[in-house]
């Protein structure tokens, strides 16, 4: 029965070491984001676990060291003296929400609409980061300025 075990990478060699795999037959997953940079056209394709690499192996009849051994793969995470299992279920989410848009390039004072959520088509002022994913801004409800906390992915700036 095959499983999902966690690899770590050579710093910035996670695309080599998932094409790398891919030429072996053996099954990835490398989760990515695209964020957009918004002072010009151009979107980045990012890691979502930087360094991190999930891969499909049989325990009874893959070779693990043809795998470590594989360029841009630095070793095995381990727990302890066993390999780290990631379950299944973790991986098919991580696989169906891939390449999500996500985008935290905005500046203070930028106009953003809300695209899902209760604040579905709300506009609102970006007001900084908070942190990779989330974003503060400020909505205006019954006349008054309120915080918010939002994910990155659910709101786009007003042109």
């Amino acid at each position: 029965m095959e499983r999902w075990y966690l690899l770590y990478c050579k710093p910035k060699q996670e695309f080599r070491a998932q094409e790398n795999l891919q030429s072996q037959g053996i099954v990835s997953c490398f989760p990515t984001f695209i964020k957009q940079k918004n002072s010009s056209a151009k979107a980045v394709t990012q890691p979502l676990f930087p360094r991190y690499l999930f891969v499909r192996l049989d325990p009874h009849s893959s070779h693990f060291s043809a795998v470590k051994n594989t360029r841009g793969v630095a070793n095995f995470i381990r727990y302890g003296m066993d390999l780290q299992i990631v379950p299944d279920e973790l991986v098919n989410e991580l696989i169906q929400s891939c390449n999500v848009e996500v985008q935290c390039d905005l500046k203070e004072g930028d106009l953003v609409q809300l695209t899902d959520g209760c604040y579905k088509d709300i506009h609102a002022i970006f007001q900084q980061p908070d942190g990779e994913v989330r974003s503060i801004l400020l909505i205006k409800l019954l006349n008054q300025y309120t915080r918010i906390v939002v994910d990155n992915s659910t709101i786009k700036k007003v042109q």
